[in-house]
Formats: structure tokens, sequence, C-alpha cells
């Protein structure tokens, strides 16, 4: 039975409707009456709220997992906590989960494929920052009303103190059973278990589940599950021997990785790894169909009108002091960064005066880091001069465990790492006359700042300190200011400003929904927007002025648009991607009439942006063997050419300007 009754009140969160026990706790669907959207609340177990050791692990890890952004990762908002409990919010993915999937029958090898598919890109993306999941149940994996599989709960991940709620260990790996000290291969063996059943119809026995623990742990250390095949005949004989080898009982024995167990299924199946289809539908998953027929989805949210959104921020802070909210003091220009408060989800974020014009200070000083974190260059990246198809290119490479940032030429030369830390760096940007890049990066602490890696001095520079976690940010073209995107405590993420020497931070506009990438237009009078459109990862695009008025949607007609947005040195199109998820291509759209021209057919393409003569275009793209590399074209989109090729990715290019 549930515990906690419906319309109960926590805080900012009201419970809606008990969902399901799962191994992390009791699962609510909740409504977040700050912003009137749907939450998914899971209420720990009281051996977790009680303990303050798992909290404070909990505690600790919740920043590192609220930055992670996958289509396959439902969004993870944080720990909240009252005086009796704790509990994890996260975004409501709203549609059928695993669980009520089994109960109509046996998928297919196709079906099962999309499914594991789904899971193990979701599972790579936290293992690829040495995350792991560790308590995957099918109550935790659902299914969204585009059909498209996504792994929740991802709150407790990597916290090792963290015990399961009082449920059945159906899906844990033989080493956690046995308290052994897992690696990615027990999240590997998780999900065959989950996969088996939903290809037999039974558990690991070749039955019903056990519900006596003794009998689980036998079948989990000591018994050897009946081949898929001999219980389900239509899947072919290979399919169902992968399964089994990743239900080996030695981790050492069994497959290791998302990608091995992706490839060994789809081998198996006749299917290439790239045509899996990233979404489910009555063709290719007839199970996951009929269940999302039957689901009884909520009604869309009312959609609010731009005009609505573009409330001027003098009146905006007008309407936060009536409702007895502190605005803060005015700010002067003084030699002191603005600092923001930030007390979890308890305290609302402190928002600072309107943009105004500010003179730059002569000359400008940084403030510097601590000098052990300072990174060292590969080699030297000593600037040079600007060749005449564009230059130098930054972009984000990850190596290893962390995102770097890395720089080439356009010609495909002189590639160099400028960061080798273990600390994540995204958003690189090139500061006016090239001699600098301007970045975010958790080097300093949990929540994203901005930094400056001076090429010359070969020394780290931070610019921000404690604004919220800031992404995104591009220069005014006169190089004054910066705008970016920021989430400062529990509002949406919103466009922000900063003087280019880090003082005056400062809140330009607060949208409906989250924004995620900014770009301030040649002629320093328009800056461009992509605002989520109330569908994870798709966006809207928008224009405004500089100080947050006259806001316009400029994407029109154009589906399942993406994160990103530049615009061309002439002002005349904006560079966007968008199409079906795993099929991404790059558009420009004319900002004065919303018309948009396909550039790119095919490939899975993201992250575009112009040369500073507007010739050619930068983007990453998953063409090659689903490895994400950089590619270049001529801005009509002839003559694509590749531009880096590691096994590792590389993605969110910036020319110098």
């Amino acid at each position: 039975m549930p515990t906690l009754p419906a319309k109960t009140l926590l805080n900012q969160y009201r419970i809606e409707e008990f969902i399901a026990p799962t191994p992390l706790g009791e699962l609510y669907r909740a409504t977040d009456e700050r912003s009137n959207k749907p939450v998914a609340l899971t209420l720990l177990p009281k051996s977790a709220a009680g303990n303050a050791e798992t909290l404070k692990e909990l505690e600790a890890n919740s920043p590192r997992l609220q930055a992670i952004s996958h289509p396959n990762l439902n969004k993870y908002l944080g720990l909240t906590k009252t005086a009796n409990a704790a509990f994890l919010i996260e975004e409501w993915v709203d549609g059928p989960s695993l669980k009520d999937i089994r109960p109509r029958g046996k998928t297919t090898a196709e079906e099962t494929l999309i499914i594991a598919n789904g899971i193990c890109r979701g599972l790579e993306a936290l293992h690829k920052q040495n995350i792991l999941y560790l308590r995957l149940s099918p109550e935790l994996i659902r299914i969204n009303k585009r059909g498209e599989v996504i792994l929740c709960g991802i709150g407790t991940a990597g916290a090792f103190r963290f015990s399961p709620a009082k449920s059945p260990p159906l899906y844990l790996s033989p080493e956690q059973i046995q308290g052994k000290q897992p690696n990615a291969a027990a999240d590997i063996y998780s999900l065959a278990v989950i996969l088996y059943e939903l290809m037999t119809g039974h558990w690991l026995n070749g039955e019903s589940a056990p519900r006596a623990f003794d009998s689980i742990r036998k079948a989990h250390l000591d018994s050897t599950p009946p081949g898929p095949a001999t219980l389900n005949p239509s899947l072919p004989d290979k399919f169902s021997r992968m399964v089994l080898w990743a239900l080996r009982k030695n981790p050492e024995e069994r497959l290791k990785t998302t990608t091995e167990l992706v490839s060994s299924l789809s081998l198996a199946a006749g299917v290439a790894v790239e045509k899996i289809p990233a979404r489910a539908d009555s063709t290719n998953a007839p199970l996951i169909s009929s269940a999302l027929a039957g689901w009884d989805f909520l009604p869309p949210p009312k959609p609010t009108a731009v005009s609505a959104d573009a409330v001027p921020l003098e009146e905006r802070l007008a309407s936060l002091s009536a409702q007895n909210r502190k605005s803060p003091p005015r700010m002067g220009v003084a030699p002191t960064l603005i600092v923001l408060l930030i007390a979890g989800f308890l305290a609302a974020a402190l928002f600072i005066r309107p943009a105004e014009e500010t003179p730059l200070p002569t000359p400008i000083v940084f403030t510097k880091i601590i000098p052990n974190i300072t990174p060292k260059p590969t080699s030297s990246p000593t600037p040079r001069p600007t060749l005449t198809n564009g230059g130098r290119i930054v972009f984000t490479c990850t190596r290893g465990e962390y995102n770097q940032l890395c720089m080439i030429d356009s010609n495909g030369s002189g590639l160099v790492q400028l960061t080798d830390m273990a600390a994540s760096n995204y958003y690189p940007v090139f500061t006016q006359g090239a001699d600098s890049i301007l970045f975010a990066s958790n080097r300093a602490g949990p929540n994203f700042d901005f930094f400056i890696l001076n090429f010359t001095e070969r020394e780290v520079f931070q610019l921000t300190t404690n604004v919220g976690n800031v992404i995104a940010p591009d220069f005014s073209p006169d190089g004054r200011s910066v705008v970016f995107a920021n989430k400062a405590g529990d509002s949406p993420t919103a466009i922000w400003m900063v003087n280019s020497d880090g003082l005056n931070p400062r809140l330009v506009y607060t949208g409906a929904r989250d924004i995620v990438a900014v770009a301030w237009s040649p002629d320093g009078e328009k800056i461009a927007y992509a605002m989520n459109a109330g569908t994870p990862q798709e966006y809207e695009i928008y224009t405004m002025d500089t100080n947050g008025r006259n806001h316009l949607k400029i994407s029109q007609g154009l589906q399942g648009i993406g994160g990103s947005v530049d615009w061309s040195p002439d002002g005349s199109s904006l560079l966007v991607y968008a199409g079906p998820f795993g099929d991404k291509d790059i558009f420009k759209i004319d900002p004065a009439t919303g018309d948009f021209v396909q550039l790119t057919d095919g490939g899975n393409n993201a992250g575009a942006s112009y040369s500073p003569d507007g010739r050619y275009i930068v983007f990453n793209s998953l063409r090659n063997n689903d490895q994400a590399d950089l590619y270049i074209m001529e801005a009509d989109g002839s003559g694509m050419r590749q531009l880096t090729n590691d096994p590792e990715p590389d993605w969110g290019a910036r020319w110098v300007r």
C-alpha cells in the first residue's frame, strides 16, 4: 500500500497518483506547483532516508547526475527532504513501463533489440562518466508517447551505500548479491534478466519468479537458465545464446559493455546496429504499441504564447517583490563578483538587477584560479594565422572519463588537446583576438562556471563564481558582454549576461521552459535562443532584443529541433538541427520569414556553426559507424569532408571569430 495519500503537499510538490513500488522506493506522479508540470517523485525507503551517510552520498552525487542529459535517460531534478522523509525528483515520463509490457506476450527479437538498444544507450552515457546504475528493474524503464525507451531513476546511480527497498532482488547481479564490488558488467547482467523476462514470459528459472530470497539467490548464483529460444521458438538461436552470454555468473566471462551487448544482439538478429529503430511503432514493436494504445495519457499542457513569456524583467522583479520575495541590492561596476546564494530546493534563486549598459573597465583584470588545477596542454597551442577557409576550430572532445577541449585547423591539421584533467569541460568559444577560449567547467566545484584559457600564458582564469550552472556562452560582437544560458536554483534554465571581465552577472529573460542555447546576432541587436517545446529534447527557436523584450518565434513547421543555434556572419540565417530522434539533419532558417532549407541528408547530425566568412559549416555527425566526429561542408551543403576521426566523441564545434 502507498505511504502517501493523493493531494499530499510536500513543499512545492502535490501528490497526484501512486504508480508502483520500485527497488528505489515508492514511485508517485506529482505536480510541481511552481511550474505546474508533472514530475516523478520517489519516496526513499526509511533505511535510506534515515541514514545520514546514505543521504550524504546521494546529495554529493546529485549535481553530477543532474548535469547529465541524454535522450534515453530521464532528466534527474534532484533530492529533496522534509522533516521525516526524502525524495528523488525527476521529470515525468508519460507512458507504460516494461512491467506493463510483459503481460501482453513475448517480445520478438526485433522488439527486444529496440528495447535493449535504448537502455544500452542510456547506460553507456552513465558508464562513460564512470557511473554504474546498479538497480535496474522493469518498473524504472518507461516508454514515452513517441515510442522511445527511457531509463528512469538515475538519482541513486553510483551510490554504493544505497540499499534497494524491501523487494526481491530479482534483477541484481551475482556479484551484488554476494556483496562484491560491481563494475559495468553488473548492469549488463541486470538488463539481460529483464530482456529474458520480456522474451520468454518467465523469470530465470523458466517459471514464475520465486518470493523467497534463498531461491532467488540460488538461481542467480548456481542455476543455469533455460535458453530463451526453448521458451520462445520465434527467437533466433544465436540471439538466445547472446542473452545467455550476458547472464554468465562470472562477470569476467560476461559481455561487459553496452556496445558489446547491442552489437552481439544486432548481429544475431541480422540487423545492422545503425538500422535499429530509435522508436517503437506498430510494425516493429507490437507489444509496446499495444501498451501505448491503452495508456491514459495526461492532457497536454496549455501552450504559453511567446508574448506572455516576454514579461519585461522590471515587471517580473516587481511581481516577485509583491509576493514577498526579496529582490537583490543594486550592484555597481566594482571588482566584486556577485554571489548567488542557493539553498537547494528549499530556497528560491535570487534575481540580479535588470540588464543595462555597463562600460567595460580598463584594464581587464581576471581572478586566477588555484594553480594546481591549471591544465597542461598536450602541445603548444600558439595562435596561428587565420586560414582562408576559416582557420581554427575549437570543440569538446570526450577523452576517457571526462569531456575535454580540443582545437584543430579547418584543413584537418594541427589537432591539439587543450585540457587534460579530472573535470568536465564544455561549450568552448573563442574570445576576441582568438588568443583565448571561454568555456564552461566544473573544475572548481560541483557547479559549472565559466573559465578562460589563455594560449600565450598557458593559464586558466575563472570568470564567474557560483552563479548557477552555466552553458552555451556567446560573445557580443563588440566583445564587451557574454550571453549564456544558466540554471540558478530550481528555476528554469534562463538567459543571462555577464561583462566580459566577469563583473555584473545578470538575469535577462526567463522563459516558460528551459533555454539551452543562445547566440548573439552579428549586428548586436538580437539574441537567438532554443527553448524546450514541452517534449524532452525538442526545442523551438526564438529571437529577442538584447534587453529581453520583443520575442519572436522563428521556427515554423520544423519538427524535432535540437538544442543548438548559430547565426550566419551576415545575419541572414540561423543554423539548427532537426528531424526524428536518431536521424537529425542540419537546416538553415531565415529569421525574417521562418523559411528553412535542409543542408544534410542522413548521418544524424548536430551542433552546426558557420565559418567567419560564412562559406563553410562545421558540425558533428554519427555517419561514420555511429562514431561522433566533426565534418565540414560548404554553406549550401555540398563538398562535405570529415575533419576528425577518433573513437571517442567530438562535438560542439565553434569556429574562430
